[in-house]
């Protein structure tokens, strides 16, 4: 597995964990245990399959989607609570249409005309990027949002969905790792919804679901890496 998909595969672990201390607060048969149980079955496949990689490092299509759909929530999310002493820029960073991979990408590439600076951009228009970058950045966005936002687009870009490699065997063993990394994301959507509902008047709860869920972004390679989103190893920048 490579550094977005061992992130991913990291989170199911604290996930699991959480589980199993917090189990008594769910019933027997709950949806929440079903779920804590597939994301364990999951786990042990990952196991297998990453073990049969032989040391593949192609990153799954819909891994790198999955982390453009996070970054374009994060700033959705921003823009909206943002929006309530700045009325209308919730309009300029309108939510996702649709769950297609074509909207993301659309609604991504509508974000980035907002605030990543282009070639033909004028001063004013470079300065006013910068100041809106700014606000989002000061509501706790990483200082490098943007250009999270532009490694990820690009790599999707520059991404395959059919997988080469001389080797058959790493071939469907990484095409399993990007199944099985879709399926366990699907379970922690479910049980991040059930986390909220169940703890919302125990924070102390809740902030130890959110840190055993949160999914840590790897380092950015270095600069002269960034234009090449394979990396030169087939690893798509994080």
């Amino acid at each position: 597995m490579n550094d977005r998909e061992t992130a991913r595969y990291d989170m199911f672990g604290r996930v699991t964990t959480f589980g199993t201390d917090n189990s008594a607060d769910f019933a027997p048969g709950s949806n929440a245990l079903g779920h804590f149980a597939n994301l364990t079955r999951i786990i042990a496949e990952l196991d297998l399959a990453k073990a049969g990689q032989l040391g593949g490092g192609v990153t799954a299509k819909s891994v790198l989607i999955d982390a453009l759909r996070l970054d374009v929530q994060n700033i959705r999310r921003t823009a909206v609570a943002m929006d309530q002493d700045a009325p209308g820029l919730a309009d300029q960073f309108p939510a996702v249409a649709s769950p297609s991979q074509a909207d993301l990408i659309t609604t991504a590439d509508a974000y980035l005309a907002l605030l990543a600076p282009a070639p033909n951009d004028t001063p004013a228009q470079l300065a006013a990027k910068t100041a809106l970058a700014a606000r989002f950045i000061a509501n706790e966005l990483p200082a490098d949002f943007v250009q999270d936002l532009v490694d990820d687009r690009k790599a999707i870009d520059g991404a395959k969905d059919d997988v080469e490699s001389v080797d058959n065997d790493g071939v469907e063993n990484t095409s399993a790792v990007g199944r099985l990394i879709k399926a366990g994301m699907k379970e922690v959507n479910y049980l991040d919804a059930i986390m909220h509902n169940k703890y919302s008047r125990n924070a102390d709860k809740l902030r130890a679901w959110l840190s055993a869920s949160h999914i840590e972004r790897t380092a950015r390679k270095k600069k002269e890496d960034i234009g090449n989103p394979t990396g030169g190893t087939g690893t798509p920048n994080s």
